[in-house]
Parts: structure tokens; C-alpha cells; sequence
């Protein structure tokens, strides 16, 4: 079992953001069920595919349905979370790092916006993945 080690909230976040945003390289839920589909489209009259085969097929796509509904589920707890963690800054003096360097004020609110949590200085929004320090 791996356990993630993080010092710092930032740490979170950015953990968070690079496993999310990779693209996957296996089959989806939809490309499963394209080739199953397919595969008895195209399979051979004279000899059939075996009764437990497409039962395995079927108890596999079943599977993979639900462990996808498992990771959408962890995908939300986990923005829950964030939103959770940054409604905590509101009002807090916080440092984020820029691409201009650091700029430091107070957390005026949290946004969430296509599934990313960004919290406001001085009416400009930020990730919390830049926040560096909170006072």
C-alpha cells in the first residue's frame, strides 16, 4: 500500500492535479463496449462464442462500470475537499507564487470553475497549488 507524504497544502494540490490530469493510455468504459460489440457483430456463425465467455466479457464490462463510478465518486469527494480547505483561507493573509514573483494579501473568496478551486487576492484569481504561505 503507498501512502502520499505531503508538507504542505500546495503539496495536495499539485499531487492532486498531476494524477487527475493524465491522460490515460488504456481502454475507457466506451471502447470496451465498442469492441465487445463489434467482436459479436462480427463473430463467426458456425462457431459461436461460448456461453461463459460472454458471460466473463459481461462480468468484466460490469466491473469496469463500476470502478469507473468509484473514481468519479473519489474525484468529487476529492474537490469537495479542496473547496473545503480553500473556504478556509477566506479572510486569511496568504503569499502565492507568480510567474512575476510572489504577491502576498488577503483571501477575499474561493471560486470553483471547470473543477479547479481558485481563491481571490485583490479580485484576481489564483490556484491554490501557488499558495506558498498562509498567515
Amino acid at each position: 500500500m503507498a501512502f502520499l507524504q505531503v508538507g504542505s497544502a500546495s503539496d495536495i494540490y499539485s499531487y492532486a492535479s498531476s494524477t487527475t490530469n493524465q491522460q490515460s493510455t488504456s481502454l475507457d468504459k466506451d471502447a470496451f463496449l465498442l469492441l465487445f460489440v463489434e467482436q459479436l457483430k462480427n463473430q463467426d456463425p458456425t462457431s459461436p462464442q461460448d456461453a461463459n465467455t460472454m458471460i466473463n466479457q459481461m462480468t468484466q464490462f460490469g466491473i469496469l462500470e463500476q470502478l469507473y463510478n468509484i473514481y468519479a465518486d473519489i474525484a468529487q469527494i476529492g474537490l469537495s475537499l479542496q473547496v473545503g480547505e480553500a473556504s478556509t483561507l477566506v479572510g486569511k493573509q496568504v503569499t502565492v507564487q507568480t510567474s512575476e514573483g510572489e504577491i502576498s494579501g488577503q483571501v477575499e473568496k474561493v471560486s470553483l470553475y471547470n473543477e479547479e478551486v481558485r481563491i481571490f487576492i485583490d479580485g484576481i484569481g489564483y490556484e491554490m497549488a501557488q499558495v506558498t504561505e498562509i498567515k
